[in-house]
């Protein structure tokens, strides 16, 4: 009995060895690579800016769950997370009392400001940056501007309020600035008021936070409309984006919207809804859509606006992208995500559908860390400051960065393709997709791979250094050939060229391109005498 009782002890020692030695081997590397990231943030390639990454929206999500899921946010090459508002509400459950405030105070069933503290400084950990979602532009109460009992009593003044009824005119700057959309107005206007709100801020900013996205933005005035909010209450020091749905002035003419858009950019990045929908439907209908853009074919830079796959509201308000596959919503983020300079901000979808089911405190989707996602995020933060193509071709979209490109179809998946090398910005060579693991082909003029079951292609050299170029190469071929030589004679008497990189082609490195550049890869390519960096990137 005794020896049956050691056997039976022996094994329980062998089972416990086995699983306490089994499971941290198992898990080491993710520990370890988790530890090291978050001594040093640039393990996980994040930007230092919020303008050079993505946003990953944790709609709804508690700032503990955003907190715990820091790691995963960090490896997904997500630059800043969004939370959904903090200030206190009316009503109870729904996601959308959280844009109801009563107060202009930090704290709620998300978290408290100890709360919010504690993720920034978890986030600073790993390079995230934070940003909260704020409303500004009204409190809680009916259209009529009856305000809810629930409204903190330091608010109830008729001064605060604008108090001119509901705005039925969505063209009319007026009534868009100074009327009810669904909840009493506050008179923004109104030095208090920007004071009460500025001190938000200051507490927000005091706790860690990185950033503020103002909700309903276009529904607050400009210093043109003798509204002096942005000025007061907007601190400049902070990243700052604000909600502008389809045009500050509706349906006005162009010239309106586009010298509002302009004023409302002096002081933060701005939403541009057209665009993005726009990229959207074209993948939900199976085409590519010919719009290049919006705000930045009005007169704004690709760093001043803000792009999304889908918002909250197209989600959550039993909208248009609520019957989506997330597949097609990724589809439409990894082109928006891809671009040059501009953010692109990824919302974690509700696991409920209906309006009136979603309720706030209950963490959302964690698709964002699936392969696609993440690589379009890591592309976007290894190209920081590198120019982009963009282009359309063979049904798909195409994103050329100069170290790679994000290649989406828009209709088929697994599908062979080739397409154009945009500016013959991507270096030649082989390169394997981030996404699927196939294997592209890039010369200086096409690139040619198998688009994967999602539709979404990543290839880009993660060496890549950005205005770097190989000295000679004057055709970006990404090898040195007489047709480098060519390139440089042909361009010198003004005749055409196929490609042809101005910094490249000065292959004697005199800073200017003559005729001995020619003759300088001539002579490289005969093995006689010439520049010794010909052929290297520099």
């Amino acid at each position: 009995m005794k020896k049956q009782l050691l056997c039976l002890i022996l094994t329980l020692c062998l089972i416990l060895t086995a699983v306490s030695t089994a499971v941290p081997v198992a898990g080491a590397a993710e520990a370890g690579y988790a530890a090291e990231a978050a001594a040093d943030p640039a393990a996980y390639g994040l930007p230092e800016s919020i303008e050079d990454g993505n946003i990953l929206h944790c709609f709804n999500w508690t700032l503990n769950q955003i907190k715990a899921a820091l790691p995963d946010i960090a490896q997904a090459g997500f630059t800043a997370v969004q939370t959904s508002p903090l200030q206190g509400h009316d009503g109870s459950y729904q996601w959308y009392w959280l844009y109801q405030p009563t107060n202009f105070t930090v704290g709620n069933e998300l978290g408290s400001y100890s709360d919010l503290q504690s993720l920034c400084n978890e986030a600073d950990r790993y390079g995230v940056k934070v940003i909260v979602d704020v409303v500004a532009n009204h409190l809680a109460g009916q259209k009529n501007g009856a305000w809810s009992g629930a409204i903190d009593w330091s608010l109830r003044k008729s001064e605060y309020f604008h108090n001119q009824g509901e705005c039925t005119d969505t063209d009319n700057r007026y009534d868009l600035t100074h009327k009810n959309i669904g909840m009493p107005d506050l008179n923004t206007e109104n030095t208090e008021i920007q004071q009460k709100v500025a001190a938000l801020i200051a507490s927000l900013k005091s706790a860690g936070v990185d950033g503020i996205r103002w909700d309903a933005a276009k529904h607050i005035g400009l210093p043109s409309e003798d509204c002096t909010f942005w000025q007061n209450a907007a601190d400049q020091s902070m990243y700052n984006y604000g909600e502008i749905l389809d045009a500050p002035a509706g349906k006005s003419s162009k010239e309106i919207n586009n010298a509002l858009i302009a004023e409302y950019a002096q002081y933060m990045d701005v939403t541009d809804e057209t665009y993005s929908a726009a990229i959207t439907e074209s993948i939900r209908d199976g085409r590519v859509a010919k719009s290049k853009g919006n705000w930045t074919l009005r007169g704004l830079s690709a760093g001043q606006v803000v792009y999304w796959g889908e918002s909250h509201d197209t989600y959550g308000n039993n909208s248009w992208t609520n019957s989506l596959d997330q597949n097609v919503i990724d589809r439409a983020y990894a082109i928006l995500g891809a671009r040059a300079n501009a953010q692109a901000l990824y919302l974690s979808r509700p696991s409920e559908k209906l309006h009136t089911s979603i309720r706030y405190g209950v963490k959302g989707s964690t698709h964002f860390t699936s392969p696609e996602v993440a690589a379009v995020n890591r592309f976007h933060n290894a190209m920081a400051g590198s120019e982009e193509t963009y282009l359309t071709g063979s049904g798909c979209y195409i994103v050329c960065r100069g170290g790679g490109a994000v290649i989406v179809s828009a209709k088929s998946a697994d599908v062979e393709v080739t397409v154009a090398n945009g500016g013959g910005m991507v270096p030649a060579g082989a390169y394997v997709d981030e996404v699927s693991g196939a294997t592209w082909t890039v010369t200086g003029t096409t690139m040619t791979g198998r688009i994967g079951s999602t539709g979404i292609a990543v290839i880009y050299d993660k060496d890549y250094v950005p205005g770097q170029v190989m000295v000679g190469d004057a055709d970006n071929s990404g090898d040195i050939t007489i047709l480098d030589a060519t390139a440089v004679q042909r361009t010198l008497a003004n005749l055409p060229v196929d490609s042809y990189n101005e910094k490249a082609a000065d292959a004697d490195e005199d800073t200017s391109v003559t005729i001995l550049d020619a003759t300088a890869i001539q002579r490289h390519l005969a093995s006689l005498s010439a520049n010794p960096d010909i052929g290297k990137r520099k």
